[in-house]
């Protein structure tokens, strides 16, 4: 009984040992809002430093952020087609888009119903297409063909992924069909591969040209980003 007891308080006495590591670590900056201080853990396991406490926003977030910002992915005046908008991205393109579409197979969540397997829009239709976190979800396939298809000629997809650069192909198994499997092999329950650095022949097979930006020092400490995290920007 004593054992036991003793057993399950080292138990909770580890969890919240666990728990206070998440908090912050480290003052940062956020570049989309302004707060600096320490930022909060997020995801599953979690991520310490992960997102900022003030305007909610994640490390792929800042890093979209500080690229658009130096690099103009997204042009002054261009249109834009955004597929599963998350806010933080959102404040970013509509302080430089000219037209800004939010798309999502999820009526509440978007401008507009869309699949991004089979896009109802005609041809040429926007300068760029923004799908941060996007592509593991879907037959990609079919997503990038359709994406190049309602793209101007010189328009650009910027695409953000989870990837293991340290595996030369993407995992995919049939086998897996039920939420905890996926959460197991792919790291979400609605996840369906996992992207290794193949994923670059992919998007060349579909048409596109490939430039790449990536999260490095100073900015990973400074903004709490994930170390090597990429912002793809492929090129109709």
């Amino acid at each position: 009984m004593l054992n036991g007891l003793r057993g399950r308080l080292n138990w909770w006495r580890y969890k919240l040992s666990v728990l206070n590591s998440l908090g912050g670590q480290f003052p940062r900056s956020c570049p989309i809002c302004g707060y600096e201080g320490l930022f909060s853990s997020v995801g599953v396991p979690p991520r310490a430093d992960g997102k900022c406490p003030n305007c909610g926003s994640y490390e792929r977030h800042r890093l979209f952020h500080l690229f658009q910002d130096r690099h103009q992915l997204i042009k002054p005046g261009e249109a834009v087609l955004h597929f599963a908008p998350e806010a933080s991205v959102r404040r970013s393109i509509e302080a430089v888009a000219g037209k800004y579409v939010r798309a999502d197979i999820n009526p509440d969540a978007a401008d507009i119903v869309l699949n991004i397997e089979n896009i109802d829009l005609p041809d040429a239709e926007f300068d760029v297409v923004v799908a941060s976190h996007v592509l593991e979800h879907v037959d990609d396939g079919a997503a990038l063909s359709e994406i190049k298809r309602i793209l101007k000629p010189g328009g650009r997809l910027i695409a953000m992924i989870p990837i293991v650069e340290g595996w030369n192909q993407t995992y995919e198994n049939a086998d897996v069909t039920t939420d905890e499997g996926r959460t197991l092999h792919f790291g979400q329950d609605d996840h369906i591969r996992y992207y290794g650095a193949d994923f670059r022949d992919r998007v060349k097979a579909a048409g596109f040209k490939l430039t790449e930006y990536t999260a490095q020092e100073p900015d990973v400490s400074n903004h709490g980003l994930l170390r090597g995290e990429k912002v793809f920007v492929a090129a109709a």
